[in-house]
């Protein structure tokens, strides 16, 4: 089953967040970010997290038996989320509104996708990139022109790419700018990384070229 998280951040388009309601079988708010679905006309089906953003308005429009207080001071209200859909039985989840706003929060919300890797596939997605940790191979089978961008988490070695217009063979990347903005050029494209956590950037755009 798929699953749809709702942080507490900044949301997405409307068309890109009922996009996703509509593919989802099972839908929560990370504490606050319930507010931010049901602004959206997207209910939800659970409320996860310490609660502390789940005000009045938020409680009245919603049965008690939603919420789901976790009050784990190491955890943040997207983990809690996330371990609540894997209890679910979900196998892939699909995580909106991580960005925006405080940059700490926007960071660490990129480093659940490491924290949780050998779950379920998880992605980040906003309107403008699907974001995702890539587990030995990921086949990126977008249109020429599509933007892709490889960022290392820490140290990664053995890092190959095909199908894209600068490819990699072998590299090492560490935390640093060097794979940002490369795109499509042969569909399906590979990346394959032996060592680290590598995250993949796809980008919901096609890149136009003078």
């Amino acid at each position: 089953m798929r699953a749809l998280v709702v942080a507490n951040g900044e949301p997405p388009s409307r068309a890109l967040l009922t996009e996703l309601a509509g593919q989802a079988g099972l839908i929560v708010g990370a504490d606050g970010g319930a507010g931010k679905a049901l602004a959206a006309g997207i209910s939800v089906d659970a409320v996860v997290g310490d609660l502390d953003s789940a005000g009045v308005g938020l409680r009245s429009a919603l049965p008690e038996g939603a919420f789901h207080l976790r009050d784990d001071v190491n955890s943040t209200d997207l983990q809690k989320a996330i371990s609540f859909c894997i209890e679910q039985g979900c196998d892939a989840i699909d995580i909106v509104a991580a960005g925006g706003g405080r940059a700490d929060h926007a960071l660490a919300n990129l480093a659940v996708l490491v924290l949780f890797r050998g779950g379920p596939l998880l992605r980040i997605v906003d309107d403008e990139f699907e974001v995702e940790l890539v587990q030995e191979l990921v086949t990126i089978d977008s249109p020429p022109g599509t933007v892709v961008s490889l960022v290392a988490i820490g140290a990664c070695s053995g890092i190959t790419t095909t199908g894209l217009r600068w490819n990699l063979d072998g590299a090492s990347l560490s935390f640093s700018p060097r794979g940002v903005h490369n795109e499509v050029a042969a569909p399906p494209a590979t990346v394959t990384v032996a060592e680290g956590d590598l995250l993949l950037f796809r980008g919901r755009w096609i890149e136009k070229h003078a």
